[in-house]
């Protein structure tokens, strides 16, 4: 499978900017071959957006967005990063998620499982965790859906403890896929890319297939984001990538 890799620039807020990034990536990796087209973390609205998404209108006209995008996906599947409120009357009033779009619609929807929440991270006062992993079937592949910090589970990782052992690439184990996608907006600091290449691998190794990560490239106020989008092989080796900034 030939997967398209939309290293966007986005700039929160813009819903129309955003829109006509993400539209022309999708055209351009169609025309070059791509089967399936990969985006960032929360590239319809862009990341982070913090109090944005407590103004009912910004996040109805994300959904919107959404829809619009959608509407000019063909047959080549496109897997974006958004925001969806949430349904229940418990529990925060939002999730992050990643909508599978097909054929002119969203044909699935996936929410990120670990919402990280320090440093420059605030994702626990916006978003309520999504507790299955999303799994779609498409192209003869059982396709595994995470979003950023869902893998960040590494021994290393301090972080990790923060989650209280909840691990959504462990879900994932044993479901039998052929292919994990990561949509990240995951900020640069110093060491960064090796960091990545080390977490990535790993959850190919974990779950016995490649994984493709697709992360933002640009600036939002004090968070730059450097991009260095990869490819890795079942056994986490490194076998393609895009440019850093």
């Amino acid at each position: 499978m030939r997967i398209g890799l939309a290293q966007l620039n986005t700039t929160v807020g813009d819903l129309p900017g955003n829109r006509k990034r993400i539209l022309e990536a999708y055209h351009q990796l169609v025309r070059e071959g791509a089967e399936i087209v990969v985006f960032p973390e929360l590239v319809v609205c862009g990341y982070p957006p913090r109090d944005l998404l407590l103004r009912s209108r910004f996040v109805t006209e994300t959904a919107d967005s959404l829809e619009l995008i959608a509407r000019e996906v063909g047959e080549v599947p496109a897997v974006v990063g958004t925001v969806v409120p949430n349904p229940s009357s418990s529990g925060r009033p939002h999730f992050n998620a990643a909508a599978f779009c097909h054929r002119g619609a969203v044909v699935k929807t996936g929410y990120k499982s670990l919402l990280p929440t320090y440093d420059v991270f605030d994702e626990d006062r916006y978003f309520e965790p999504g507790t299955e992993p999303m799994v779609v079937e498409f192209g003869g592949k059982r396709i595994g859906v995470t979003i950023c910090e869902d893998i960040w589970t590494h021994p290393s990782l301090e972080t990790r403890r923060l989650y209280r052992g909840a691990d959504a690439v462990k879900r994932l184990e044993g479901l039998g896929c052929s292919l994990m996608l990561n949509l990240s907006a995951s900020p640069f600091h110093n060491g960064k890319g090796k960091l990545r290449e080390t977490i990535v691998g790993d959850a190919a190794r974990r779950l016995g297939c490649p994984v493709a990560y697709c992360n933002a490239v640009g600036g939002n106020d004090e968070l730059v984001f450097d991009g260095r989008s990869m490819v890795v092989d079942a056994g986490g080796r490194l076998i393609g990538g895009l440019k850093s900034f």
